[in-house]
């Protein structure tokens, strides 16, 4: 029987960050995966949602290019080159995983592990085999929750959307978190009828609520439809599509429903109770401080699975932080401060306090992108940049950003943060001119009513 002196149970980013790190650390590593490395941030969604949305974007380009142009034109997407360009990204990031496991030594095992002991697990793939370990890493992901009975054909999740055959003429998207705004966004620019429901008495309800209204306005011109406030009780299947039936009787009806409400851990058939591992409220594996198994010594969770923060990056930090501590490496006591990112278009980017968490004597500083000469050179003057102040120390304890580059732009508020920065020293440093990193430190200066440009 081979030994391996770690196991790592997923090839998402948590479990191959952790995999490469151990194995630099000197550790024999096996990685098991049953699909393609890269788990569901690579292949079905993070990344390909990203090529999406860079697609679409294209759209408001062609209007900025129509005014420019000798002659006007009309710019419509082809949705199959579309869907070429996502796959031929998502594959070469494949290849480069495979070379990254050849470079760092680590053996990948294709096929579904499932442990038969503390020590030992088994892999059901082409050549069924048994392996025993030191260590292991369960990095398993999580799935799309699925809340109604219904059949592929007329139903779509965030995974699934990206086998779509073609583009229906309309589409509900049930729930109006991350997912399904980054998605109506771009189904909207390729013409498909939008509507919208969310449980809560607003869109992105996890947003600094003057984002979540601006993201709604941005939505009301692309005639996006959004029924907030509201549960889905059932989802039929009719004759034309779909049509989903609210707690007040209301009938919405569409080609196509994407449900994205919510994911859920894979915890299922790995062998957890024949190791008598008991599982969280939501099915997620319960760890300690270490992220590992509680009752289990030996073996650790990372990622989705471990039910914390389900975030690609978050899993990775995870993996390579139990990679070094099974080596005996320190591990940090304090997570460092954790961004929040939204490709919607135009982008949301937070870390922090919001203004409804924030303490009562915060102070706010606000400043808009129209109030930015780059900002209008490249037509991106929708948004604003918040940063928000302790009111006794002026430390800075969070920033939000709706508008151009906030995907990008946000890093420098989780680097405020973790200096402990105040927003008198931020608004001291220079920011170069004409940028878009302008509207931070005017809204940082603004803070303390000393703003230039507002």
């Amino acid at each position: 029987m081979l030994f391996f002196d770690l196991v790592v149970l997923g090839g998402g980013p948590g479990g191959y960050s952790a995999a490469i790190r151990a194995s630099q650390n000197g550790l024999a590593v096996a990685l098991i995966d049953q699909a393609k490395l890269g788990g569901t941030c690579l292949n079905s969604g993070c990344v390909p949602s990203k090529a999406w949305i860079a697609t679409a974007e294209t759209v408001d380009h062609a209007k900025l290019l129509n005014t420019v142009a000798a002659e006007p034109f009309e710019f419509v997407i082809d949705f199959e080159k579309m869907k070429l360009r996502q796959r031929r990204i998502t594959t070469q990031f494949q290849k480069s995983l495979d070379v990254l496991m050849k470079k760092n030594n680590v053996t990948v095992i294709m096929g579904r592990g499932k442990f038969i002991s503390e020590r030992t697990i088994t892999i059901d793939g082409d050549e069924p085999t048994t392996i025993s370990f030191g260590s292991a890493i369960i990095a398993t992901g999580s799935r799309p929750m699925k809340l109604f009975d219904l059949g592929p054909e007329k139903t779509l999740y965030s995974s699934s959307i990206f086998d779509m055959e073609r583009l229906p003429k309309s589409m509900l998207i049930l729930g109006a978190g991350p997912i399904g705004c980054e998605l109506s966004g771009v189904m909207a620019r390729l013409g498909v009828e939008i509507t919208m429901i969310e449980l809560m008495p607003r869109i992105l309800p996890l947003e600094d609520h003057e984002i979540s209204s601006q993201m709604e306005r941005e939505f009301k011109k692309l005639k996006v439809k959004i029924v907030k406030d509201v549960k889905v009780d059932s989802v039929i299947e009719t004759s034309i599509g779909i049509t989903a039936i609210t707690n007040g009787g209301q009938r919405l009806s569409a080609e196509k429903i994407l449900i994205s409400a919510g994911r859920e851990p894979n915890t299922d058939n790995i062998g957890l109770s024949e190791l008598g591992i008991k599982l969280g409220s939501n099915g997620e594996l319960m760890v300690d401080g270490d992220l590992r198994i509680k009752g289990v010594n030996n073996i650790f969770a990372v990622g989705d699975v471990a039910g914390q923060n389900m975030l690609a990056y978050t899993a990775s930090h995870e993996g390579v932080r139990v990679a070094d501590a099974i080596c005996g490496k320190v591990i940090p006591i304090d997570m460092p401060p954790i961004p929040s990112v939204v490709f919607t278009i135009p982008e949301i980017g937070s870390v922090g306090k919001n203004e409804e968490q924030a303490p009562d004597n915060a102070k706010v500083g606000r400043f808009l992108f129209r109030g930015l000469s780059r900002a209008h050179c490249t037509d991106e003057i929708t948004g604003f940049v918040k940063v928000i102040a302790d009111g006794n120390t002026d430390r800075i304890i969070g920033m939000h950003i709706i508008g151009p580059r906030a995907t990008e732009m946000i890093h420098i508020g989780t680097v405020a943060l973790a200096a402990k920065i105040t927003a008198t020293n931020f608004g001291s440093m220079l920011f170069a001119h004409p940028t878009l990193g302008e509207c931070i430190w005017e809204a940082a200066n603004d803070v303390n009513g000393r703003s230039l440009h507002k």
